[in-house]
């Protein structure tokens, strides 16, 4: 079985492995705690105005599902540069990395707030 270049180098295969447990927790832990809402959820919180924006939970699942494709164009990208440029594709790996982890974090921040 012939592999792609990105699976078979370390640096570039962990952080997208990571990157999508990270989405994936995401996703499971919105449709978890966020299942038998109706109403609206407070999506942004500013501690000067207050509630700044509402929406639904559409909303988050949009949020995760925005990291998911970024993934999917981080990886074919890193994919693509993998042989002419070698750090763009570390780079992209590592800013997916980010990525996830604060989509993440907006999501705990989310859930808390509700």
């Amino acid at each position: 079985m012939i592999l792609p270049p990105i699976i078979k180098d370390k640096y570039t295969a962990w952080p997208f492995l990571v990157s999508g447990v990270l989405l994936v927790t995401a996703f499971s832990l919105a449709y978890i705690h966020l299942a038998d809402i109706q109403s609206l959820l407070v999506v942004h919180f500013d501690s000067f105005r207050g509630i700044d924006f509402l929406g639904d939970k559409n909303d988050v699942y949009g949020m995760a599902g925005v990291g998911v494709i970024a993934l999917a164009v981080n990886s074919a990208l890193a994919h693509i540069f993998y042989f002419r440029e070698r750090f763009l594709s570390y780079l992209l790996s590592f800013s997916t990395l980010v990525l996830a982890f604060l989509l993440l974090i907006a999501v705990f921040a989310i859930l808390s707030i509700n």
